[in-house]
């Protein structure tokens, strides 16, 4: 598998994000072929949906307050989290634990980083529909069928950093059913699934990085994945009740 990093100009709202790529891939001089995965950072998604908030139009609540004291936030920031999650479970400093679309994520997603000054930037409103719109669009213009995934990255339980995952897909199914096969021993596998989407936006994530890098595409190419219409992340979700880490945690709010 290779990863080709795209860099970009700088998105504005209500930009193109398939225009963007197609400049980017003249900038860098990279050509891109049916069956690649485009990459798209969630970031320029969000901005290009206008899905932008600035933080002294924002009104903090007493609970946004008390979270904020808690968990060193500032008021506005810890209200912007409390509208966009469906559940803060807890916090450390300077982040909250939060449940956003079926994720568990810190803070809803929210970024500050490389967000216009005084703003934050939010997840797409679906990011399935988006990562959707840009395939066909991206098909529409250069006759490539490519499947598309929109990254994001966050931390991991009982790890240090961040790694990528995918927050939207489309064009392929984000896990591969292994249930039913052997091991090298002639063992029955029973439980494992491989989160196609997620590795390929990890493996994005690498190259487009998290700073000042200004690498929002990235095209993956011989990922082990087959091309379809796919049915979006939200088939790779699991409910509260059975995922190995959030069923240990009593579901409540902060």
């Amino acid at each position: 598998m290779i990863v080709y990093p795209l860099r970009s100009s700088l998105v504005r709202p209500r930009d193109s994000i398939p225009d963007l790529f197609f400049k980017a891939l003249a900038k860098n001089r990279v050509r891109f072929k049916t069956t690649d995965i485009v990459a798209v950072s969630s970031k320029i998604v969000g901005i290009a949906e206008h899905r932008v908030r600035y933080l002294d139009s924002i009104r903090p609540g007493s609970r946004a307050r008390s979270l904020a004291r808690k968990h060193s936030l500032t008021p506005a920031f810890a209200q912007a989290v409390l509208d966009e999650a469906d559940l803060v479970v807890g916090g450390v400093k300077g982040a909250l634990l939060t449940v956003k679309n079926g994720d568990a994520v810190a803070n809803a997603g929210i970024d500050r980083k490389n967000a216009p000054e005084g703003a934050v930037v939010l997840w797409p409103r679906n990011a399935d529909l988006s990562a959707k719109k840009i395939r066909q669009s991206i098909r529409r213009k250069s006759g490539k069928n490519v499947g598309v995934v929109i990254v994001d990255s966050r931390v991991s339980p009982l790890r240090l950093g961040t790694t990528g995952f995918a927050i939207g897909c489309a064009g392929f199914e984000p896990v591969e059913d292994l249930r039913g096969g052997v091991d090298l021993f002639g063992r029955s596998i029973e439980i494992t699934f491989r989160a196609i989407a997620d590795g390929v936006a990890a493996s994005a994530q690498l190259v487009m990085g998290e700073a000042s890098d200004q690498i929002p595409f990235a095209i993956v190419r011989d990922a082990p994945v087959s091309l379809s219409n796919g049915h979006g992340i939200r088939s790779a979700k699991l409910t509260w009740n059975r995922c190995l880490y959030m069923s240990q945690i009593p579901r409540g709010n902060d």
